[in-house]
């Protein structure tokens, strides 16, 4: 009898809040043993990432009669050869093309502050740190210099680790998730199939984005070069980059390479036009359904939304993970749709009943 009149629902969230409270007056002393935790787990995150993004295409190696030694070989040999290939021939004609883009802006600003008598010294200034910074980081990197190696040394070291432990996780990873598989369909078959769904849906998504990072990059830089533009391959490689960013990541490229068109010709301002108009439709209705398939099929006003509030929740990180996570969540909710209209229909009758 006494039982029936505890409300223990509402016992558990006072105890909940109160456990949120005192972490947050804890905060001081737990703070800092949780950041010490992330920073030393996150190469083996970041390690995770990378092998659960490069499997598909180990696995395909493997289908095609290869070992696994030798499919991992072979992908870690290609990841290694884009990576060197973009920091000894890309990224120093990026830098060229980036000083000039820097200059002048430069030039244009303060011909801007000229022409209206407009104080805009604090643009200038900050335009020409920016270019003093670009033009050293990029003497150093002819140079070799040992400056560079050592502000950067926290950086290698985080990717030399996180790739060495992601080629580890790629030798382990079909133990791994025949482990995982064989442990949920002995707890729960339809946990099973559920985190199965999500595996595909994600490993699609990162197949997906890695092959149209690539095309985007040659597509873009390639007819950028053919009308002319003389930042062809800053354009291309930031087109690929914010393929991450959706909708957005797209747009804002295209204005980039609109507005530092207008100021070298109206020529190569119409043509860069045209492509950001036209070429965006070929990627959206042709080439994106090819790569994607069927899979990651996100309505646009809900990937835009979700991009927002990422934003606005998490910053940028919150933006390039936007994606993933609503795939994750729809993913989720068709595979519990009817499910949750169930429990909607009986909550109903409950009402119903009760009234």
């Amino acid at each position: 009898m006494f039982k029936d009149k505890i409300n223990f629902h509402f016992i558990n969230i006072v105890f909940a809040l109160l456990i949120v409270y005192l972490l947050i007056l804890t905060f001081g002393v737990w703070g800092g043993i949780v950041s010490t935790i992330f920073e030393i787990l996150l190469p083996f995150v970041v390690a995770f990432t990378l092998a659960y993004a490069l499997y598909p295409f180990v696995r395909k190696l493997m289908n095609k009669n290869l070992s696994k030694a030798v499919s991992i070989a072979i992908v870690a040999f290609v990841v290694c050869a884009v990576v060197v290939l973009v920091i000894w021939l890309v990224i120093p004609v990026m830098i060229d093309q980036l000083i000039a883009l820097l200059n002048w802006l430069v030039e244009f600003v303060k011909s801007l502050s000229t022409k209206y008598d407009i104080d805009l010294g604090s643009v200038q200034q900050y335009l020409g740190d920016a270019n003093s910074l670009v033009s050293g980081f990029s003497k150093s990197i002819g140079d070799l210099s040992v400056s560079i190696l050592s502000k950067s040394v926290s950086i290698l070291t985080l990717a030399i680790v996180s790739f060495i432990t992601a080629i580890y996780f790629l030798s382990y990873m079909e133990k791994i998730r025949s482990g995982l598989k064989r442990y949920l369909r002995r707890k729960n078959m339809r946990t099973f199939k559920y985190i199965q769904r999500l595996d595909y849906e994600v490993s699609q998504y990162f197949v997906g984005l890695e092959k149209f990072m690539i095309v985007q990059f040659f597509e873009y830089t390639f007819i950028f070069f053919i009308i002319g533009h003389p930042y062809y391959l800053l354009l291309g490689m930031l087109c690929s980059v914010t393929t991450v960013i959706p909708y957005f990541g797209g747009i804002f490229s295209n204005i980039i390479a609109c507005i530092t068109a207008f100021f070298v010709s109206k020529t190569l301002f119409v043509l860069s036009l045209i492509v950001t108009i036209v070429v965006p439709n070929i990627d959206g209705y042709i080439i994106s359904p090819r790569i994607y398939g069927k899979t990651n099929n996100v309505p646009a006003l809900l990937t835009i939304f979700a991009a927002y509030a990422g934003g606005n929740l998490f910053g940028f990180i919150g933006i390039v993970i936007s994606l993933p996570l609503t795939i994750i969540l729809l993913a989720t909710y068709h595979f519990y749709e009817d499910d949750i209209a169930q429990k909607l229909e009986d909550m109903k009758n409950k009402n119903k009943g009760d009234n």
